[in-house]
């Protein structure tokens, strides 16, 4: 496990510094990928021939001892998930709004540009949010010419989260025993299990977190600089993926902070490390939006959820946060949900939050959209509290009356996540903030799992029954998962709507499963409308998702956002003949279809629908010729 951490940090910080170098040298292209990867691949075998490392045991007894690891159930019910994740993520095409929306088309921009550039959009997010997921997904795209292997690398570090949970836990005092169990119980988490095979970049940060806490934690122990070198790598790539995983940096700098003797006593090779973690982290994006907003986050007023107010702040995601982690797999009742929290939002007392981006609500079944930790961890989270903490008040045998021999800094990283979650609670009102916690739900164990008498209660053949039972609740989520169902769904909706015509809840689930071939059937956008030899096609949208659909597969023409300001004239002197414009844009500029094609001098050639979400209409898409 820990070289597959140790390479998985490795390749992460070179892809991540390869994005940023090609960009500066404008050869963000296949030839300067080759080049790059050539030269890494020579200081590899170079590195190779000098040291004295090799692997301890031959391949064939690696992967024994490793298969040997899956005999018991939970190992079983693990790879299970991560099967079922990869067979989801293969099947089926993204239909993850954030990356249809921005972070897949930004990649696009930038191989277009074949750099790194500041786009000509209206949606912020695709020039301020961090650019780490993204850089790892650039290569992937542009040798494959399609985005349906970017889920790849969500999968990847799905797999590696069980070892690094494990080995962090211990090194924060948590027992042998206990930490083994529920290493395999976090990772069936809803967050991380169901994101395994999606493109979001929000359970992807915490192999870096926990990567490293561990490597520095490993690094004091073992007095290995490398390890050193690797978690000051990893911290900085956890900045880079997202704003709100930049709190989480303070775990590495506690955990790292004994280590600072070990760093000094190779200042050259420490010093080049922390040059290639400054261009690897969340500095490059921050330059950037100081550059162009005068602030390195992206201006206050730009940001959906952005609280003023740290009491109400947390008061209102002390509520959102339980809701959304508590909520069944199913909610038919959203609908009324919601509509009492928009009511709410009108009286005295909800006004305060009024910040948030959308205040207490709720989809009608959870997805990798919206998943927290999970409910059943959740429940079994507070089953094992409440029966530990019945067993100590009654005396714990002198069996389990084991020291907890953690030092101080141990300590300090079991208490500083909580003081972290309230930061985050303080700060982030966006909608559906529960995935994005998903970096922090793994630091927030250990300070609960210490518990003497859990050492006793994992032993418990009920307990161990209700904790496989968790993982097969999951299994259950990814099969029936509306973005990715393993069975087939359509086929059998549509037998029952045959069936029952009048049935509500049967059309609404038909509905929900359409998404997945609506979004596939979306590929292609106009792919025969638009004549060859057109160089750019416009793009007139403010947050819609259906770029990505314009550009695939690579090769067709370039896409250019047109903004309000753009006008006829000057899209024909920049060669753009043919515009693509969507009902979100003709809503936000309060004009009619007709009154667009005027005003653009244009003529209607084709329109299309587009499903982002399918308990809402569909957004017109339609494409204007420039007369």
């Amino acid at each position: 496990m820990l070289i597959a951490v140790r390479i998985w940090v490795l390749l992460s910080a070179l892809l991540v510094s390869a994005g940023w170098i090609l960009s500066a040298f404008d050869a963000l292209n296949r030839t300067g990928y080759i080049v790059f990867f050539s030269l890494a691949a020579a200081a590899v075998i170079c590195w190779w021939r000098k040291t004295a490392w090799r692997p301890r045991q031959d391949l064939a007894t690696a992967a024994h001892k490793f298969f040997g690891r899956f005999k018991r159930a939970a190992p079983r019910l693990f790879l299970s998930l991560a099967l079922m994740s990869f067979c989801g993520g293969a099947l089926y095409v993204s239909t993850d709004g954030d990356a249809m929306a921005y972070r897949i088309p930004r990649v696009l921009h930038w191989l277009a540009h074949e750099q790194w550039h500041w786009i000509h959009t209206l949606d912020f997010r695709m020039n301020i949010a961090g650019c780490g997921y993204e850089w790892l997904s650039t290569p992937l795209i542009l040798f494959t010419s399609t985005d349906r292997f970017v889920f790849i690398i969500n999968w990847i570090s799905y797999l590696l989260l069980p070892g690094l949970l494990f080995s962090v836990f211990i090194r924060l005092g948590v027992r042998r025993g206990v930490a083994w169990w529920w290493m395999w119980l976090v990772s069936s988490g809803w967050c991380y299990a169901l994101q395994a095979g999606s493109t979001h970049n929000d359970s992807f940060a915490t192999i870096y977190a926990l990567a490293a806490v561990d490597l520095a934690l490993r690094a004091k122990e073992k007095k290995c600089v490398t390890d050193a070198w690797l978690a000051m790598l990893a911290a900085a790539l956890l900045t880079g993926t997202k704003q709100t995983c930049l709190p989480l940096a303070a775990l590495w700098l506690i955990a790292t902070w004994p280590n600072n003797r070990l760093l000094f006593s190779r200042p050259k090779t420490s010093g080049a490390v922390v040059g290639l973690s400054l261009l690897v982290s969340a500095l490059p994006g921050m330059i950037a939006n100081i550059q162009h907003l005068g602030s390195w986050g992206g201006n206050p007023e730009m940001l959906p959820g952005n609280l003023n107010s740290p009491i109400w702040g947390i008061m209102g995601n002390s509520f959102c946060l339980t809701i959304q982690n508590l909520l069944p797999p199913f909610f038919p009742w959203a609908d009324a949900w919601n509509a009492s929290m928009r009511h709410f939002l009108q009286t005295p007392i909800g006004q305060h939050f009024s910040a948030f981006e959308a205040f207490g609500h709720v989809r009608h079944s959870v997805s990798d959209n919206s998943a927290g930790i999970g409910l059943g961890i959740g429940l079994l989270l507070l089953i094992s509290l409440a029966a530990a903490g019945w067993r100590q008040r009654t005396g714990v045998p002198r069996a389990a009356e084991l020291s907890i021999r953690a030092e101080k800094p141990a300590q300090v990283l079991r208490l500083t996540p909580w003081l972290l979650l309230l930061l985050f609670m303080a700060k982030v009102g966006t909608f559906e903030n529960a995935r994005q916690l998903s970096p922090y739900y793994v630091f927030l164990f250990p300070a609960l799992l210490v518990m003497p008498a859990l050492e006793i209660l994992r032993r418990k053949t009920w307990w161990q029954s209700l904790l496989l039972l968790v993982m097969l609740g999951t299994a259950v989520m990814l099969a029936t998962s509306r973005s990715r169902p393993l069975f087939p769904a359509q086929t059998l909706l549509a037998h029952f709507q045959n069936k029952y015509p009048q049935s509500e809840r049967v059309a609404k689930m038909a509905k929900s499963y359409a998404l997945p071939s609506a979004y596939a059937n979306n590929r292609n956008l106009f792919l025969k409308s638009i004549p060859p030899g057109e160089s750019e096609v416009g793009f007139a949208t403010t947050f819609g998702g259906s770029e990505v659909g314009l550009w695939l597969p690579l090769g067709r023409p370039g896409v250019e956002r047109v903004l309000p300001e753009d006008n006829a004239d000057q899209l024909r002197r920049e060669q753009i003949h043919y515009v693509v414009v969507d009902d979100l844009t003709l809503i936000a500029q309060e004009k009619t279809l007709a009154q667009w094609l005027v005003q653009y001098h244009g003529e209607l050639i084709d329109q299309r629908a587009f499903y982002e979400d399918p308990y809402r209409p569909p957004v017109g898409l339609y494409l204007v010729h420039l007369l």
